[in-house]
């Protein structure tokens, strides 16, 4: 090219698409796992992040952010990754929130199956809580990043877990937002 600034665009566009990937390949880090909130990351979010979210805030004390370009129809079954926020105390917790079929259901059981290594694991979510939410969360986030197969128990029989790409991705960018905002990235 004889336009050095043509050069400059090409390879500027090059890089910002690159960069739409963000902590794709990252690994999760639990010695990092934490709740609060760093000022940066705050700024970060709201800044640059925030706008590829719906929010609800019910009280005015937190809100929850639910990435738009998930498939917001419920169909016969899902999970959703949800940030909630508590504005007032710093702190960000994950909410792992069961769409559809699912949300009748006592317990989330899902076989997360690699079939690059032929290795299965269960994951199971009984009881909610911040903790549990997170690790379960992160279960999910790493097999998505193993490009594992997941099923999950419904009404006695195991079904895909995400019923499309759009969804699955939804689940993994919402975590890897969640990890920047408090900090495990």
């Amino acid at each position: 090219m004889k336009n050095p600034f043509r050069l400059f665009l090409v390879l500027f566009g090059f890089g910002f698409i690159a960069s739409c990937q963000l902590d794709r390949d990252k690994k999760v880090d639990r010695q990092k796992f934490q709740f609060k909130v760093g000022a940066d990351a705050n700024l970060f979010f709201r800044n640059v992040r925030q706008i590829y979210y719906d929010r609800e805030s019910p009280d005015g004390n937190w809100q929850a952010y639910r990435l738009s370009e998930r498939t917001k129809e419920v169909r016969g079954h899902g999970i959703t990754a949800v940030i909630v926020i508590h504005w007032l105390k710093d702190e960000a917790y994950l909410l792992i929130e069961p769409t559809g079929q699912l949300a009748d259901e006592e317990i989330i059981s899902v076989v997360a199956r690699n079939s690059k290594t032929d290795l299965q694991d269960t994951l199971r979510l009984k009881e909610r809580g911040r903790e549990r939410m997170l690790e379960f969360g992160s279960k999910i986030y790493e097999a998505t990043q193993n490009e594992s197969q997941l099923s999950v128990l419904l009404k006695g029989k195991y079904v895909p877990l995400f019923e499309n790409d759009i969804d699955r991705e939804a689940f993994r960018v919402t975590l890897s937002d969640y990890y920047r905002l408090t900090g495990i990235f």
